[in-house]
């Protein structure tokens, strides 16, 4: 399956530059593969499903409607980055 990259900058006040990356990748080792900042965790599709639901239940049901600097990144509608998995070996 070829590696799908979708990334987004969200505030982030307790570092210097104020904002932290927020990246999934489709693909490769992990069906899904969240980072966050420099945290990573791998997932199957499932539980990336799950995560889904239940953090836009959370956010919306305690934080109310997305903020302005999430919807613009969302309706900005960015082309996901792809590349080939990477090969074992090289070929000589």
């Amino acid at each position: 399956m070829e590696q799908r990259y979708f990334s987004v900058l969200a505030p982030a006040p307790w570092n210097k530059s104020g904002t932290t990356r927020v990246t999934v990748r489709t693909g490769g080792s992990y069906a899904v593969y969240l980072c966050v900042g420099n945290a990573r965790l791998g997932l199957n599709a499932d539980e990336a499903w799950a995560l889904w639901t239940a953090m836009g239940t959370a956010l919306a049901t305690t934080f109310g409607p997305i903020p302005d600097w999430a919807a613009q990144q969302v309706t900005g509608k960015p082309t996901p980055t792809t590349s080939a998995p990477a090969s074992d070996h090289e070929e000589g």
